[in-house]
């Protein structure tokens, strides 16, 4: 097992997270217990065991802000369908 893998993760309300469980990058909203509660700029919102979330990539980042451009654009009725 490498270093990283055993290094504990500090999570904190509002980081942008990625869930392994849904393979989907989220922002922490709150922490219940063993879980974190995630939402993503859609409005979707679950909860996950913390060992499944990992702090999120770069990339993973700029997924989550293209992600909330698209919905807000979609919002408005000018984006793509």
């Amino acid at each position: 097992m490498s270093r990283a893998a055993r290094t504990p993760h500090i999570l904190a309300i509002g980081m942008v997270v990625y869930d392994r469980h849904y393979d989907m990058p989220a922002t922490i909203t709150d922490f219940v217990g063993p879980f974190v509660c995630l939402t993503r700029p859609t409005g979707l919102t679950w909860r996950s065991p913390q060992a499944s979330v990992r702090p999120a990539t770069a990339y993973e980042r700029r997924q989550l802000r293209a992600i909330a451009r698209l919905h807000a654009e979609r919002q408005r009725g000018t984006g793509p369908a």
